[in-house]
């Protein structure tokens, strides 16, 4: 595998042994003086696609290295100035000094066709990079991803994340509409790269901040599509099918139609070769929710929020053999400019095989035992999402948003789970487990806002609303067979258990802005809400016709009501903005059992905020920001009635239960040259969590374990971050770095004894890319990884492991009618902590044939896992515990496939640069 690595990296790098030249030059205006931030473009005359291109600095000098010799069309662009145009020969005669670019300004009767026939690769508008779609070459079927990796200064990872100017993009929208939610992806992963006319890039500032024209730092990342005009006209998209070994496939369709008041776009996919639907969000539903995520239970679950707030970069191999679908719709409708409304409607299902195998070393005051784990299990589920959202823009002192969300999910699993106890190789007990689970669960949320900026010193009005809720039952069946060898008794149980669960979550809010000098604003704000949780249980022995055993079936529930007044001064002037908010939480929070023990609790706390951006230089900027808040325990945490469903793992709520102090503070420093396209992103994160939930561990002498949340004195987490990324043109690749470090210190009672367990992680990763990605395209890196584990209490338990990733990716275009793909990924997982060293080398491939007119048809061949090495492993050290889990997973196959494009594209029209005669 590592001699694969080898030979991709060494054709990487044989492009970079032809002779280069370079030019330099000065731009002006008509008076000398110099114009900084012009662009300086070479391209090819014969489809004035983007060959090489520079940027002015701001004495308006430019250089550009590194150039093939050749004939090109010298283009400088400068906003509100005519392009100029000059035929070049490389090598020039007489060395590498063009000369001085005289630019002219635009006449104002200049007529508006006469400045949209030129093609400009790249632009700067103010705080807007925009570039022209057709000046950078894409293979025939390219995505809105593929145009995005050739754009200088944009960069998208394997996972398909993107960074623009140094910065994550929040946002993608198309023609300035919202295009299937907030999730970036669906776009960039499913629109075709040639509807797109140009790409613009920019920070979009608050609704606020847009209405009153008062700067309040707030930044979200953002890139627009705009489409060309006579694609609006006609249906795009395509149709996929494909067949394999061992009786795998895949099938696709997308279609889209724009026009200048509305968008559509449908979607479906249908596959079992282990690849879900558009987006990350599928993959997040189809796992169960964000919480099941994050608590590792692995139920079904549904996340009631639709933020995208968990990291994109996620590196979980997808275990199991399943086959998955789904299918969406987008609707956007604009009656006039600032009035438009949109519906999105994604829906997606799996129904999944799963063999795992978990090996966990626990760790308690006097020794250590270890459980194996083998589970078969068979899980289907369907889950249903829509978004909506309308945005108004009254007059030009008014604004009214509505957006919302909402979700239907449904499933059910059988499994089958034989787990053993050890300690000191001796077997402890033994649990042999069926069980057969039903969920299904709505939920919907909705915010409102209602701005209306004032008059004099009065300068903004705000109003707004939300309002969540849910409902979920979970119906589980099980037979439980439990042997404990110290006394050889057998223990049978055969139960059942149903859960509803109703949440309903709502607040309002009102604020008000007021100048109070020349930089400064005063804002008092008021916020209530209420929280209202429900869960009632039923559980009992099916034998006897479902009747449930009272002390096992509670009836609970949680209230939360709370205000939260609070003042803020801020100061914005055009560089800096700085929040300073004096904020207090004051409310009670009640619960109840049966409708008869009742538990108060007032809650006080001070959750101040302060946030701070300077940019001390285009593109350059400092940002600081610190945030209290209040979490409050929810019913499953505080139901004092224990859960029998693992005998050998109840886990009982405790009703004493007090919120969490959190306290989070971020810096961050971004630097973006948008002369040497070099960017800088440096981030810490730090929190404190005083009275921090955590599990209570007691281990009896069978290794039975009995689970209790408890508060904890606090708990640390900490995080650095450091990215770079810069061109070297002299050998004409793209660098990129990143290392990331994290600690987390965390109290986790075991036995009754504090258990604190340190976790530190360092991780190191360095890519390389080509920069010229015209017929080649290629990347190689590797991640290093280091993480130590430390626990108070069996020191002589702490572990340290090493993991190390490898990868590299080929492209080849030859010509209009070929395409070839290569990848190769290396993981190794070291022995230390472990019972060996696993290496995970897998090995991809692919081969495209573009036929019919137009390149409208497609066959693809590809292969998966060639050296079929590919295994579900996953190693990881939380609390008092060490875990590896391997599954089975989808190994090596072969897929034929053939994809038609509905849209039909004609060349001939685009509209190729003109050469100024002077």
């Amino acid at each position: 595998m590592k001699q694969t690595l080898i030979i991709l990296f060494f054709l990487f790098t044989m492009q970079l042994k032809a002779q280069r030249f370079s030019i330099t030059g000065e731009v002006m205006d008509e008076k000398a003086a110099p114009l900084g931030y012009a662009t300086i473009a070479l391209m090819y005359p014969g489809d004035s696609t983007l060959a090489f291109f520079g940027v002015s600095d701001l004495q308006g000098h430019y250089e550009i290295k590194n150039i093939s010799a050749g004939n090109y069309i010298l283009q400088a662009a400068f906003i509100s100035y005519r392009t100029f145009f000059k035929n070049v020969e490389l090598p020039l005669q007489g060395g590498s000094v063009l000369g001085a670019i005289i630019m002219k300004p635009i006449a104002l009767n200049l007529k508006e066709a006469e400045v949209s026939s030129e093609r400009i690769p790249l632009l700067f508008k103010k705080d807007t990079t925009e570039y022209d779609a057709a000046a950078f070459k894409t293979k025939p079927d390219a995505a809105v991803e593929d145009l995005l990796k050739k754009l200088p200064g944009v960069e998208v990872d394997r996972a398909g994340n993107i960074k623009a100017m140094g910065e994550d993009v929040k946002n993608v929208l198309v023609d300035g509409k919202e295009f299937f939610g907030s999730d970036p992806k669906v776009a960039t992963k499913n629109l075709p790269a040639d509807a797109v006319d140009k790409v613009q890039v920019y920070n979009k500032k608050s609704d606020e901040s847009e209405l009153t024209g008062i700067d309040d730092g707030s930044r979200k990342k953002t890139i627009n599509l705009l489409l060309k005009d006579d694609k609006k006209s006609a249906w795009l998209g395509d149709v996929l099918a494909g067949t394999g070994t061992h009786a795998t496939y895949q099938a696709s369709a997308k279609a889209y139609r724009f026009t200048k008041q509305s968008q559509f776009a449908a979607l479906g996919m249908l596959n079992n070769i282990n690849q879900f639907g558009f987006s990350f969000r599928d993959y997040i539903d189809f796992n169960g929710g964000v919480r099941s995520l994050m608590d590792g239970s692995g139920d079904f679950r549904v996340s009631l929020n639709d933020d995208n707030s968990l990291p994109i970069n996620f590196g979980q191999p997808i275990t199991g053999l399943i086959t998955s679908g789904a299918g969406g719709l987008n609707y956007t409708y604009e009656k006039k400019k600032d009035n438009r409304f949109n519906i999105s409607y994604l829906g997606n299902g799996a129904d999944k095989k799963l063999l795992e195998n978990t090996i966990t070393q626990n760790f308690t005051t006097g020794n250590s035992f270890t459980q194996n784990e083998n589970l078969t299990e068979a899980n289907n589920n369907r889950a249903h999402r829509m978004n909506f959202g309308w945005r108004n823009k009254i007059d030009s002192t008014q604004n009214m948003i509505v957006n919302g969300s909402a979700s239907l999910t449904n499933g059910d699993k059988t499994d089958h789970l034989v787990a053993e106890s050890f300690s000191e190789h001796h077997v402890s007990n033994q649990l042999n487990s069926a069980t057969n689970n039903t969920v299904s669960g709505i939920a919907a949320n909705a915010h409102a806002s209602y701005l209306k900026k004032g008059t004099d010193n009065w300068t903004l009005f705000k109003i707004t609303g939300d309002a969540s809720g849910s409902h979920s039952l979970t119906k589980a069946q099980w037979e439980n067979m439990i042997h404990y060898f110290s006394t050889n008794d057998f223990f049978a149980d055969n139960q059942f258990q149903h859960n509803t669960n109703d949440v309903l979550n709502y607040s309002m809010s009102a604020s008000v802005t007021r100048k109070t000098g020349k930089v400064f604003y005063i804002e008092p704000e008021i916020r209530v809400g209420i929280y209202e949780e429900t869960l009632k249980r039923k559980q009992g022995i099916p034998l006897f016709e479902n009747t449930p055993v009272d002390s096992l079936s509670p009836y609970f529930k949680n209230q939360y009501q709370w205000i939260r007044p609070a003042i803020s001064l801020k100061r914005s002037n055009e560089k800096s903005q700085l929040n300073i908010s004096a904020k207090v939480e004051t409310g009670k929070m009640n619960n109840s059992l049966n409708m008869e023990t009742k538990l108060f609790e007032n809650v006080f706390y001070f959750v101040p905020r302060l946030s701070w951006t300077y940019e001390y230089k285009r593109s350059r900027r400092l940002s600081i920001d610190y945030e209290s808040s209040v979490n409050i325990p929810n019913a499953n945490q505080l139901l004092p009635v224990v859960n029998t469903i693992n005998p050998l793992q109840f886990v009982t709520g405790n009703q004493h239960l007090s919120p969490e102090y959190v306290h989070n503070l971020q810096a961050n420093w971004m630097l973006f040259d948008q002369f040497s396209f070099t960017s800088v992103f440096a981030s810490l994160r730090a929190t404190y969590t005083k009275q921090k939930i955590n599990w209570s561990r007691t281990v009896d002498r069978n290794l039975g374990q009995s689970l209790m949340p408890v508060n904890v004195a606090d708990d640390y987490k900490s995080e650095a971050d450091v990215e770079f990324s810069t061109p070297v043109r002299k050998l004409g690749m793209n660098i990129h770095a990143n290392a990331t470090e994290q600690w987390n210190r965390g109290i986790n009672p075991v036995n009754l004894v504090d258990n604190i367990n340190t976790n530190f992680s360092h991780s190191f990763t360095l890519s390389v890319d080509n920069r010229k990605k015209e017929k080649w395209e290629a990347s190689a890196g590797g991640t290093l990884q280091l993480s130590t584990a430390k626990y108070s209490i069996q020191q002589s338990l702490n572990n340290r492991y090493f993991n190390t990733v490898y990868f590299s990716e080929l492209s080849f275009t030859p010509n209009v009618h070929w395409f070839v793909f290569v990848s190769a990924d290396v993981t190794h997982y070291n022995a230390r902590s472990f019972n060996e060293s696993i290496t995970i080398p897998l090995l991809k491939a692919s081969i495209s044939r573009y036929l019919l007119k137009g390149n409208r048809g497609v066959i693809t061949i590809e292969a998966s896992d060639l050296l079929d090495k590919n295994t579900g492993v996953q190693r990881i050290s939380e609390m008092n515990y060490l875990r590896q889990k391997q599954s089975n997973i989808i190994g090596r196959y072969f897929m034929f496939s053939f994809k038609y494009r509905l849209n039909k594209f004609d060349d001939s029209k685009n509209v190729d640069v003109k050469i100024n005669k002077r």
